[in-house]
């Protein structure tokens, strides 16, 4: 299991776990499926983080609002 930090979604900001070998979670919402992938992305003065993105999630936005997430933005 790890520890994954969620981005997007009605989940975000949020951190789950998830088992090693899962890269794609779907979490059903009253505003309907939501489908999450696995994203590894480098942050200056953190490293690579693993997070569950919500999966139509443009890499320019998901690098903005992970680095929000860690507070390095």
């Amino acid at each position: 299991m790890s520890i994954v930090l969620y981005v997007g979604g009605s989940k975000d900001g949020s951190r789950g776990v998830v088992p090693h070998g899962f890269t794609r979670c779907m979490l059903e919402t009253e505003q309907g499926r939501e489908i999450y992938v696995e994203r590894l992305l480098r942050l200056p003065q953190v490293g690579t983080v693993r997070v569950m993105a919500l999966e139509q999630l443009a890499e320019r936005l998901l690098a903005r609002d992970v680095a929000r997430h860690y507070g390095v933005a």
